[in-house]
């Protein structure tokens, strides 16, 4: 199976490619006004608006380093795969030929031990409702 690598400060996570539409160079950013913290800003992608999400932000409260290997994920929304939207991710150039049992948590990557993620492990819910325009409910 192919996943794509990326880094979130020192750790290592590998993300199957299913539902990744392109990994595209970190550009400007749109701020969106009153956003949570994580929402980095909007991007015009194909003639689309993108929100798009800083990972490091989110776990790490700082934002990504500013370098060629930092790129933006462009994703199909979990529950609808008409919405997308973009994590910033550091180091996110490489792809991963595993078989998906090599993961117990970890695998073997590049640069060290990686986890497999998806993106509900790296959102949480209610972002993931904002992003989709719908009302977060309780579960």
């Amino acid at each position: 199976m192919l996943f794509l690598y990326f880094r979130i400060g020192d750790e290592g996570f590998a993300m199957a490619i299913e539902r990744i539409v392109e990994v595209v160079p970190l550009t400007e950013l749109k701020k969106v006004r009153g956003a949570p913290d994580a929402v980095a800003g909007s991007f015009e992608y194909r003639g689309r608006f993108v929100p798009v999400i800083d990972l490091c932000t989110l776990e790490l409260g700082r934002s990504a380093r500013r370098r060629l290997s930092t790129r933006i994920i462009v994703m199909r929304h979990p529950q609808d795969d008409t919405v997308l939207l973009g994590l910033i991710a550091e180091k996110a150039t490489e792809m991963l030929r595993l078989d998906p049992a090599e993961f117990a948590p970890f695998a073997p990557g590049p640069h060290g031990l990686v986890q497999r993620v998806e993106l509900e492990d790296l959102l949480p819910v209610a972002l993931l409702a904002a992003i989709r325009g719908q009302p977060v409910t309780s579960q």
